[in-house]
């Protein structure tokens, strides 16, 4: 009898002690459960996109606010051999019609990422690779900004700057 109430207690501290280290963990869940590459219209995936994300439109695609984040799953060697941050997007035309050119910047665990300029209407991939020591976490947050936006209330009543369709970190 004795043994099974010091089982049961065991059992219980163990129990709250995966619960206390679960609370501090990101609310984003395990990190075995995050996707490295996130489709944006993926309703599993919404606690990966932390912030700037609208809600999924049309066809697998959101807009989003000037300044956006999401968590990532660094790929398998990543940590030794970088990687490729890869954001399918899209500008359309009253977006360009309003802004015009839009530079977009990113940043990954804090390390700031080449900046890109498009000039065009369309479908576009910003890419830049992720150093090494960006990606020695079992989870990096990404953000991004755009210099432009097109503010909330000219169009809707939000703020918008790109329509995405997709935000991952690739093998180089």
């Amino acid at each position: 009898m004795r043994r099974l109430i010091v089982a049961a207690a065991l059992a219980c501290a163990l129990a709250a002690s995966t619960a206390c280290k679960r609370g501090a963990r990101h609310s984003s869940g395990d990190s075995a459960d995050l996707l490295s590459v996130v489709p944006a219209d993926d309703p599993a995936a919404n606690a990966q996109l932390i912030s700037g994300f609208y809600s999924p439109e049309g066809e697998g695609w959101r807009w989003t606010a000037g300044k956006f984040r999401a968590e990532l799953k660094p790929p398998p060697g990543s940590g030794q051999d970088g990687a490729r941050l890869e954001l399918k997007l899209n500008i359309p035309d009253v977006a360009f019609q309003k802004l015009g050119a839009i530079t977009l910047s990113a940043s990954a665990g804090g390390m700031r990422l080449t900046p890109e300029k498009f000039t065009e209407t369309g479908n576009h991939v910003y890419a830049a690779a992720v150093p090494p020591e960006a990606l020695r976490s079992d989870r990096v947050t990404i953000e991004f900004a755009t210099d432009k936006v097109i503010p909330a209330g000219t169009i809707e009543k939000r703020e918008l700057a790109l329509i995405v369709t997709s935000v991952g970190l690739v093998p180089k």
